[in-house]
């Protein structure tokens, strides 16, 4: 029987210093509330969590719907109506699909798969509006626009209810908040950068807008790829109902 493949030794390496470096906690407590089979790998899971969510947290301060979206559609002459619906469909889109999905993903033993697909549709869906912007004028681009972008609501509700689950099983309780603080921290930078870039009036900001749209979809793809590196170890599928039909019981 072959062995699994292990991650290269300077990988591995490089993994653990980022990681002690975030981190620099006694190394006694890394492994007190993971699968100890998972303590080996969590440095460098560790490492993918901090860039897979810094890439999708930036991902999605370049296609902001009350900014950037609404931005998109007003300057390209699409109706009114269009820009009220933006935000309302990334809020219930994201939200309410997860009533009915949480239960399916639940019984899934291994949920990184989910995430890495939530996440490349989210990806999909950037590239399409992006190129809508460049092709599409009016009433054509607004139903485009919201209609890809209920669809990047769902696949982020998707990320939402599996990305927990993934972080709880792969990182112990007392790194994970440096994990998603980190994240968030280079994310905000990366979204500082881009928005001073725009306004400095270098570039035409219609051109900027696109690109930052592309750079969205790159940014989910990549995280999605990225993201089915993480060794995780299955977990239990108990409890995986529809919340509607376990409320009928």
């Amino acid at each position: 029987m072959t062995k699994p493949t292990k991650a290269p030794k300077a990988e591995r390496s490089a993994a653990k210093i980022a990681f002690d470096l975030l981190t620099a906690e006694d190394d006694g407590r890394v492994c007190k509330d993971i699968p100890e089979s998972a303590c080996r790998d969590q440095p460098q899971n560790f490492l993918i969590h901090v860039i897979s969510l810094s890439l999708t947290k930036a991902a999605d301060g370049f296609i902001n719907p009350k900014l950037v979206l609404s931005w998109i559609l007003t300057a390209m002459g699409a109706p009114g109506f269009f820009v009220g619906l933006l935000v309302p469909v990334r809020e219930a889109g994201a939200l309410l699909p997860q009533l009915f999905i949480a239960g399916f993903l639940r019984s899934l033993p291994l949920r990184k798969y989910a995430w890495a697909l939530g996440s490349f549709v989210q990806g999909a869906c950037a590239a399409g509006i992006a190129l809508a912007a460049l092709l599409l004028r009016g009433f054509e681009l607004g139903l485009v626009v919201v209609g890809l972008l209920a669809l990047l609501a769902v696949a982020r509700s998707v990320c939402s209810v599996s990305y927990k689950d993934v972080l709880g099983k792969t990182v112990g309780k007392s790194r994970r908040g440096t994990a998603t603080g980190t994240a968030s921290t280079v994310a905000a930078a990366v979204v500082i950068l881009y928005a001073l870039t725009i306004s400095s009036g270098m570039f035409e900001k219609q051109y900027l807008v696109i690109v930052g749209l592309f750079m969205a979809a790159g940014f989910w793809l990549l995280s999605s790829v990225l993201f089915l590196s993480l060794t995780e170890e299955k977990g239990a599928t108990e409890g995986g109902g529809n919340p509607f039909a376990v409320a009928k019981e």
